[in-house]
This record gives structure tokens, C-alpha cells and sequence, in this order.
């Protein structure tokens, strides 16, 4: 009999102590997962940080080689105008010493009156005292290129700073990673195989359907995060990128241009869709992009979508990635690329190209 007692207190005991180490490694599990999704969005904000800054580096640069470009002309605009200034001062000179005939008047020209001459004097006198004015103005201009240069070096410097920041919070991010997957990678084989010694009573009341749902959830925003790299992006339309992101020069108008975004080719009335999860936050017409669509993709990131028609969706309207708001416009003016929708990504003021971040066809 008391064996018989004996034996079901037994097995209750070693059925909760199971029960209660595969709670506890499910748990274990969860926080590590949770854990290394914060660890990739420490990566997918990162990058766009380093993206931004790439781009700030860029036009700082472009600065710099315009300041120096301006800092050079001017110089040599300022030489120039003392060479004329020390000539004419000269001449001046000569002039006050008695050799105005020579200096002033055509050689041999003894038949002018006193009045010509003292005309000619004040010409003279006028063009010293407008030279002097433009040299004063070219060593101002010499003077703010020179700053502007000096100020750009000085951002560029700071940017220099940040990138090394960067590129040490990259690498703890990295070796943190590391330890986390394989932190992780050991708690799930644990739990595994305590789920495979479990009986199925234990596994009932053990595993608790909200906190598998929760770890089942978590792993599937990881699995994304770590295929995206957190910020992939569904392609707007089919077509190639046939304006690419940056300076370029324009083959209409032959001038030198900026584009925040990337050109993709597209037929006229071609379906466009959601580059990523978000929300409508504007639905507007701009001059040059005919109707827009802004999208905000949530931790700093906006995605305008442009050269659009027929809009579907609303200021407010939730979209997901794929989901059609548009068609591709006719394009208004001829800017030698064809029929196209143009796509910008900015992450806070920051635009980003977008081609690297666009999914396969």
C-alpha cells in the first residue's frame, strides 16, 4: 500500500520539475531571442546613421572642392586687379610729379588745354579709386571661400569622428551578435530536447501556448530582420534603375544635377506598388514629379514614390509591402530617360540610395 502511494508522489514531483526546467528554458529563450532582434535593429539604425553620414561626407566634400575652385579664381582675380592697381598707381605718381604729358596725355600732344588734362587726371584718379574697390571686394570673397573651406574641413573632420564611432559600435554590435546567436543556438536545442523527454502532460502545462506564441513570433521578426537586413525594399515596378542616385549630368539641358533618388524604368499605366510596410502620410502633386505618394516606414524613414496617377490610397492609409497605391504617369517633360518613377528614401533629413536596399525582379 505504501508503495502504491509512494510511486504517483513521485511521479508528480519529477513531472513539475520537468515541467518547470522546460518553462524555464523557454524563457531563456525568449529573452535571447528579443535580444538579438534588438541587436538587429541596432544594426538596420546603424547603417542608415553611416548612410547619412556618407552622404553628408559626399557634399562636404562637394563644398570643399567648390570653396577651393572659388578660392582659386578669386586669387587669381586679386592678382590681376593689383597688377592693373600698382600700374595705375604709378602712373598716378608720374603723373603728380610733373610727367603728365608723358603719362597721362599721347606723347607729342602739346595742343591740349589745361581743363583736358585735369579732366584726364580725374579719370585716372576714378579708375585707382575703382580698382581699389574691386580688389576690396574680390579679398571678401577670397575671405569667405577661404572660411567656407575651413568650415567644411572642420565638418568633415567631425565626420571623420563619427565614422570611427561607428565603426566601434559596428564591432561590438558584431562580437555581441556572436555571443547572442550562439547563446541562443545552445537554449533552443535545450528546449528541444526537454520538450522531447517531456510527456505530453508536461508539455501541456509546461509550454504555455501565449509564451510559444510570443517565442515563435519573435524568431519570425528575426528571420526577417536578418534576410532584409531590416530595411529591404519591394521594387516600385519592374523596370531598371535607369537614373542612378547622386550628381549626374542632365542629357537634355547638359548641366550638372543632383537626384536624392533613383529613376526605374516603367510603362505608362504600369502598376506601382508599396516598397515596404508603413503609412500614407502625404498624397500631393509637385511641380517635376507630377503626383507623389510619401509613405512613412517608421524608426525615421520616409519613402516618396513619384511620376504617378491614379492613386489609390489616401493621407492615413496603412500599406503593405507589394500593395498597389498608384499607376506610372506619362512623363511631362523629356529628361532622356524614358518613361520612369522615380523613388527616394530619406532617413531623417538624409537621403539614402535606394538600389542597394531594392529586391530582385
Amino acid at each position: 500500500m505504501a508503495l502504491s502511494v509512494a510511486v504517483p508522489v513521485h511521479a508528480r514531483v519529477g513531472w513539475k520539475e520537468a515541467a518547470s526546467r522546460l518553462e524555464r528554458a523557454i524563457d531563456a529563450e525568449l529573452g535571447l531571442t528579443r535580444q538579438a532582434v534588438d541587436l538587429e535593429r541596432a544594426v538596420a539604425t546603424l547603417e542608415h546613421e553611416q548612410d547619412g553620414a556618407k552622404y553628408g561626407a559626399a557634399m562636404l566634400d562637394h563644398a570643399g572642392r567648390e570653396s577651393m575652385r572659388r578660392l582659386d579664381a578669386y586669387r587669381a582675380g586679386r592678382a590681376e586687379r593689383e597688377r592693373v592697381v600698382r600700374q595705375r598707381a604709378r602712373a598716378m605718381a608720374k603723373a603728380a610729379r610733373g610727367g603728365i604729358a608723358r603719362i597721362v596725355l599721347d606723347e607729342g600732344d602739346g595742343d591740349r588745354d589745361r581743363a583736358d588734362r585735369l579732366a584726364r587726371g580725374r579719370d585716372l584718379r576714378w579708375l585707382v579709386r575703382h580698382d581699389l574697390r574691386e580688389l576690396s571686394a574680390y579679398q571678401r570673397a577670397e575671405l569667405r571661400a577661404r572660411n567656407e573651406l575651413l568650415d567644411a574641413e572642420r565638418q568633415l573632420q567631425a565626420l571623420s569622428v563619427l565614422a570611427t564611432v561607428h565603426d566601434v559600435q559596428g564591432e561590438l554590435i558584431g562580437a555581441a551578435q556572436g555571443a547572442t546567436g550562439a547563446a541562443l543556438a545552445r537554449a533552443h536545442g535545450e528546449r528541444d530536447a526537454l520538450l522531447s523527454k517531456a510527456s505530453p502532460r508536461a508539455r501541456a502545462r509546461a509550454a504555455q501556448k501565449t509564451r510559444l506564441a510570443e517565442l515563435r513570433a519573435s524568431r519570425d521578426e528575426l528571420e526577417r530582420l536578418q534576410h532584409t537586413g531590416g530595411e529591404g525594399l519591394v521594387r516600385p515596378v519592374r523596370g531598371r534603375v535607369v537614373g542612378r542616385f547622386g550628381h549626374y549630368s542632365d542629357p537634355i539641358l547638359r548641366l550638372p544635377m543632383l537626384r536624392n533618388g533613383v529613376e526605374l524604368a516603367a510603362r505608362r499605366d504600369e502598376d506601382v506598388r508599396a516598397p515596404a510596410d508603413g503609412q500614407v502620410v502625404m498624397v500631393a502633386e509637385l511641380p517635376g514629379f507630377e503626383q507623389v505618394v510619401v509613405i512613412d516606414l517608421g524608426d525615421g524613414r520616409l519613402v516618396m514614390l513619384g511620376r504617378l496617377w491614379k492613386a489609390t490610397v489616401a493621407e492615413g492609409d496603412p500599406v503593405t509591402a507589394g500593395e498597389m497605391i498608384a499607376s506610372a504617369a506619362p512623363k511631362v517633360l523629356d529628361d532622356g530617360l524614358g518613361s520612369s518613377v522615380y523613388l527616394e528614401l530619406r532617413h531623417g533629413d538624409k537621403p539614402v540610395d535606394p538600389a542597394p536596399l531594392l529586391r530582385r525582379r
